[in-house]
């Protein structure tokens, strides 16, 4: 039988309309439709198990996909940022020429300073000398103030920083042994009998010299002649010698030194000279006697030269501002 799916009415099986309200079966509907319990049984037939496991892995994955997709967004993240921290790290540029030039640069204006303070404390010290030194020979004590100056290392004057120290002790040096020789006249004049050996040609060897070139354990710093044959030598340590010159004329060849800087600061070469007089000093108190040869220098100072080797050098070299 077939059923109308219009009024429910039952119709032949090869009806094309329906019988009770003229509805035309289409030929879906020529077969009969199932029973109301296969129907039933039809829908409510359970799924595969097959099909149940997979829709629920479906569900179940859907359910995550977000939490899923976050996290690793956030593992790529924290792999990336520790993968440019760990670059950026070793690719830390190596000290270059220029900053290892700065360095050195630093510790050259670091040194500078150092010196710079050293020197400025060297100049006070040197200015304070001077300063006592002056008063000394304005009051006429010229020896004294010789003393003073005798404790400012020669050394140390041969530095072009210490030039302005250097030309202020010529100067007080020339001045004290021009008062010295007023003073060495007046008393030969005073003393009746007494007789200036430093005279005529000899007079200008009556002069004040500072030592050449110091080697080791040598003190010498100045040595002051005076007219009346007077001599007095100060040295670095504070102590003075006093004796009495003689001056005669000489010949031969002594050794010495070159004599072209003033302050040298290395050795200078040796050389023989011809002396053009001798000047023999007795030292009080049982010091001896001492021999110097004078000669006129190529830089136009006077020179004394005891003419013995001391090392690959001359013993005792003197030389006038």
């Amino acid at each position: 039988m077939k059923v109308c799916p219009k009024c429910q009415a039952q119709n032949d099986d090869q009806a094309a309309f329906c019988e009770q309200c003229g509805y035309h079966f289409t030929e879906e509907e020529a077969v009969e439709p199932a029973t109301q319990g296969e129907r039933l049984q039809t829908e409510t037939k359970p799924e595969p198990t097959a099909a149940v496991a997979s829709r629920r892995t479906t569900e179940k994955t859907g359910n995550k996909v977000p939490w899923l997709v976050g996290g690793i967004i956030v593992l790529l993240g924290v792999v990336l940022g520790l993968s440019l921290y760990l670059f950026l790290g070793n690719s830390k540029p190596a000290p270059t020429a220029t900053s290892s030039t700065q360095m050195e640069s630093t510790a050259k204006s670091q040194n500078s300073t150092a010196e710079s303070s050293t020197k400025e404390d060297d100049l006070a010290k040197y200015d304070d000398i001077i300063t006592e030194a002056k008063k000394l020979t304005i009051a006429g004590k010229y020896k004294e103030s010789e003393l003073q100056l005798a404790a400012i290392p020669v050394s140390a004057l041969a530095q072009d920083k210490y030039s302005t120290i250097r030309s202020a002790i010529e100067d007080l040096n020339a001045k004290n042994a021009a008062g010295m020789n007023q003073q060495a006249a007046k008393d030969t004049q005073g003393n009746a009998g007494g007789d200036s050996t430093f005279v005529g040609d000899f007079a200008k060897w009556a002069n004040t010299y500072t030592f050449y070139y110091s080697q080791e354990d040598q003190i010498q710093s100045t040595l002051t002649i005076s007219a009346n044959g007077g001599v007095t030598q100060n040295n670095y340590d504070g102590t003075q010698y006093f004796g009495k010159a003689v001056i005669t004329s000489a010949d031969g060849e002594y050794l010495s030194y070159e004599t072209n800087e003033l302050y040298p600061g290395e050795m200078p070469a040796t050389k023989m000279i011809e002396p053009n007089v001798t000047i023999t000093i007795d030292w009080d108190n049982g010091g001896g006697s001492q021999v110097y040869y004078g000669y006129l220098s190529y830089s136009s100072r006077l020179a004394l030269t005891d003419g013995r080797e001391k090392g690959a050098g001359v013993n005792e070299v003197w030389i006038s501002y």
